[in-house]
């Protein structure tokens, strides 16, 4: 059972608390305020989610207002078959007088990660073998492999010159350790009954080395660090929810070889252009959209990098596509996989109702979408290991086409910056999914 297709998350209790106010304004916010969600999902596979996050505001006297001084996040879950998630990020534009400064810790240990191959429309995707009702059925974690990832992420942005705030540079280290492996059949069967246990089979990750698409000396991941230097050009109104401007950031992502457990560097460009249009007077009503492209400059990046994508700032505990929650929503995660890939998202955003609740500043909205996304620079992988009478159920020897989906979502957010989110997309494709929910927190960009 995908576990997009039945996360549930039920709003128990949103709390604020302000501090030090004196002001009584429906636009102006000052002091302290944070948001808890707790939150309940369920995978056959993975079993219940539980745990929580929290994200903490300092608005100071309020005159940067929905501009907030610090912002820290805090999230804890697991999921009873084991997989677990740990996070601090913390955001803060005045800690370093003129500049913005994000910091990152994660740990993410995901016993049933997404693999469905590389290069998009060349790796054949079959529903029927993860269809415990289909007679093809091989196992409902034949796409999928393990996956352990400690990350520590910086990032600091400053103006390039104080008359021109909007042109801003950047630069940032990101240091990733990674522990791949097999799904751990006999460790998802122990909360099974015996007619639902997994197969002992090998998936498609298995096959993937046996055929030495994936080398031994990157089968079982490693320790990298990269270097990433870019510009930024940003004009959005509001940073949480812009209703107009440009934000565009380019970025160079090196990782020399002695920053590697690998022996090889690599090279990549990172390119996402966003921009937000209001459709009326009181700008309640935007059209928005997002343009992200990745392309590989030299070397030779690890399998597991592939789906990394360089950026700014961390709305969610991973910066990884095409296909999921934050890129191509309704497409099963990490199903589009190169070393370049373009990525669009469309949107139409209308906040239908704000009000005042408890000296808070709340409001209700919705969002239409369509997302695209492209495969174009291959991963280049050998297939001449693998055997003849199997070769055409797992590649197709073929460009890459649009990978498109659509939906609709619905938003609740408290003082401008805690977005409760909530996405439900339709891959147009079945070689891509079905659909996937996905209740996270802020909006997708």
């Amino acid at each position: 059972m995908n576990l997009k297709k039945v996360f549930i998350t039920f709003l128990l209790c949103t709390l604020s608390f302000s501090s030090f106010s004196q002001k009584d304004s429906t636009y102006i916010k000052e002091g302290f305020t944070f948001g808890l969600l707790p939150a309940i999902s369920y995978s056959a596979d993975l079993g219940f989610q539980y745990g929580g996050l929290t994200n903490l505001y300092w608005y100071g006297d309020g005159s940067n207002y929905p501009e907030y001084n610090h912002s820290l996040y805090l999230e804890y879950s697991e999921y009873t078959a084991g997989s677990t998630l740990m996070r601090l990020y913390y955001d803060s534009p005045v800690i370093i007088p003129g500049i913005r400064t994000t910091a990152d810790i994660t740990y993410f240990r995901d016993l049933a990660m997404d693999f469905y191959g590389f290069n998009g429309q060349d790796a054949v995707y079959n529903q029927d073998w993860e269809d415990t009702s289909s007679s093809d059925y091989k196992s409902s974690v034949f796409y999928r492999h393990h996956r352990e990832m400690f990350r520590i992420m910086t990032n600091f942005k400053g103006s390039l010159h104080s008359n021109k705030p909007e042109w801003q540079w950047m630069a940032g280290l990101v240091y990733f350790d990674f522990d791949i492996g097999s799904v751990d059949i006999d460790r998802l069967n122990k909360r099974k009954d015996d007619d639902d246990k997994l197969p002992d089979i090998d998936g498609i990750y298995d096959k993937y080395l046996d055929w030495n698409i994936i080398s031994k000396d990157e089968a079982t991941g490693g320790q990298h660090a990269y270097i990433k230097l870019g510009l930024s050009y940003d004009t959005r109104d509001i940073k949480a929810n812009a209703s107009k401007g440009v934000w565009t950031e380019l970025f160079i992502a090196y990782m020399p070889s002695f920053l590697s457990s690998q022996s090889d560097s690599y090279t990549r460009i990172n390119l996402f252009h966003r921009q937000y249009f209001a459709l009326n007077q009181s700008r309640n009503l935007t059209l928005v959209y997002r343009i992200g492209y990745q392309h590989k400059l030299s070397g030779t990046i690890p399998f597991y990098l592939l789906p990394h994508m360089s950026t700014s700032i961390l709305t969610s505990a991973t910066s990884q596509g095409l296909g999921g929650s934050k890129t191509l929503r309704g497409i099963n995660r990490n199903r589009i996989v190169g070393n370049g890939s373009l990525l669009t998202n469309i949107e139409m955003r209308w906040k239908m109702w704000r009000t005042k609740l408890f000296k808070q500043d709340f409001y209700l909205g919705t969002n239409y979408f369509i997302d695209m996304g492209l495969i174009t620079q291959d991963y280049e992988i050998d297939k001449s290991m693998v055997p003849a009478d199997e070769y055409d159920l797992y590649f197709n020897d073929s460009s890459d086409k649009p990978h498109i989906s659509y939906g609709l979502g619905l938003k609740a957010a408290l003082n401008e910056n805690f977005v409760l989110s909530a996405d439900y997309g339709i891959a147009a494709n079945k070689q891509d999914g079905t659909s996937g929910l996905y209740i996270t927190l802020n909006y997708l960009f």
